[in-house]
């Protein structure tokens, strides 16, 4: 099981591609996987919202895993997003982990209605015991089952092979458990990476963003090792990419992952494929151009 800490830095989760009849292209995440680690990733994570985990069904989930633990070849850290709707289907996603040689799962609250934050303690205690993995938990606004400092704190000494927090609530409130609790949690951050600076000069460890801006990030993170610049030389980069990130994160997740997935295909030489149904394309061609201009951006 990794120590804490030793998953951190720049964490890409990536994208499904598909084909124009809708099927998964498997040769897609190879794609992924080899421009995250030559660009600095340390890993690389499966099934967020950004994988479009709620398009893809179980079988394909474990091929897509034991393709991608196979081309990864121990390279960098493999984590999985366990967020299937029953117990039942999450604990076969950790055991679909365990059996792939990945290093860490995050565990998010069943597909459904919230199940709000101390309701959802039992569950998460269940799958951490059941498994040698080490464990990350989800704790963000956006599932309305956002967990107090308290409750993580409980967790741990209870499970003690839960080590890490994917962190997405308040600003703030991210800051004071990274500043008060990071040496015994690995915090690491999403939201694309909005806020990554101010969160990493705070402590924070890591970030799971998509794959957009590996190398931007990458160089963010690592300004704040020492001797790389602090957030001197971090806001710079930041705002390159800041305009492209923000105008991403005002779609609806549909249309922001379509966008996304365009300018990762064109910037990276992928073939973009088709969409798999029921999808919010096409893009429009006003957006397009937009974003082009944006793109236009972010090498400075």
């Amino acid at each position: 099981m990794p120590s804490i800490h030793q998953i951190g830095g720049i964490i890409p989760v990536l994208f499904s591609f598909f084909d124009e009849r809708g099927a998964i292209k498997l040769d897609a995440f190879d794609h992924q996987i080899d421009h995250c680690l030559e660009n600095g990733a340390t890993g690389i994570v499966l099934f967020g919202f950004v994988t479009q985990f709620y398009r893809l069904s179980f079988a394909e989930k474990v091929a897509i895993t034991e393709h991608c633990a196979r081309r990864l070849d121990g390279r960098g850290t493999l984590g999985l997003t366990v967020m299937e709707p029953t117990p039942e289907g999450q604990q076969d996603l950790i055991r679909l982990g365990e059996d792939n040689g990945v290093d860490w799962i995050i565990l998010q609250p069943p597909l459904g209605p919230p199940p709000g934050g101390r309701r959802w303690l039992p569950l998460i205690r269940h799958l951490a015991s059941s498994t040698s993995l080490a464990v990350a938990v989800q704790n963000a606004a956006m599932t309305g089952s956002t967990l107090s400092i308290d409750d993580l704190v409980a967790l741990q000494e209870a499970c003690p092979n839960l080590r890490y927090v994917k962190a997405e609530t308040d600003m703030l409130d991210i800051a004071d458990f990274a500043s008060r609790h990071g040496s015994n949690f690995g915090v690491i951050t999403g939201n694309w990476g909005i806020d990554y600076p101010f969160q990493r000069l705070q402590g924070a460890h890591g970030l799971i963003p998509a794959p957009s801006f590996v190398r931007q990030q990458v160089a963010i993170h690592e300004a704040f090792e020492p001797g790389g610049g602090g957030i001197e030389a971090a806001l710079p980069i930041q705002e390159r990419i800041l305009p492209l990130m923000q105008f991403f994160r005002e779609r609806s997740i549909d249309e922001q992952l379509l966008l996304a997935k365009y300018v990762f295909a064109q910037r990276t030489g992928l073939e973009l494929g088709g969409e798999r149904l029921p999808a919010s394309g096409p893009l429009d061609r006003r957006m397009v151009e937009y974003v082009n201009r944006l793109t236009r951006r972010l090498d400075g």
